[in-house]
């Protein structure tokens, strides 16, 4: 279930059933990495009702499952140049991006601003590439 209106538009909620369990992984790289979007599995319809009453009667609060800095769609090819960097995958290829507002911002990141992304190795690797 994904929520279009401006108030939902970051969360998707999964029903979380047997049959669902088989495909959550597939689902959470999707929604998550792929869309950038929030993913929250519910037990049922029941739960997920209450959830959305309690964020549409919270209106006005800051929902707490909306990402502060969302990550954009990214064009594809940044993604796979950032991931040629050896020892960073897609997850801190894209923690990187996340971070980073351009590729120019990340090729010019000394490593003590990479190390909180990624690990020693993994910044050192990043910025001599």
């Amino acid at each position: 279930m994904l929520f279009s209106s401006s108030s939902f538009q970051e969360l998707v909620l999964v029903e979380n059933t047997k049959l669902s369990e088989q495909y959550f992984s597939a689902v959470q790289k999707f929604v998550v990495f792929d869309l950038g979007l929030t993913l929250l599995p519910v037990s049922g319809q029941t739960e997920a009702s209450q959830l959305i009453t309690q964020i549409v009667s919270n209106k006005g609060r800051e929902n707490p499952f909306r990402r502060r800095n969302s990550i954009q769609l990214l064009d594809p090819l940044v993604l796979a140049l950032v991931q040629q960097v050896p020892g960073v995958g897609r997850v801190k290829a894209l923690s990187l991006l996340q971070h980073f507002s351009s590729i120019q911002q990340l090729c010019n990141a000394a490593p003590t601003e990479l190390e909180p992304i990624v690990d020693q190795a993994a910044a050192q690797q990043t910025h001599r590439s």
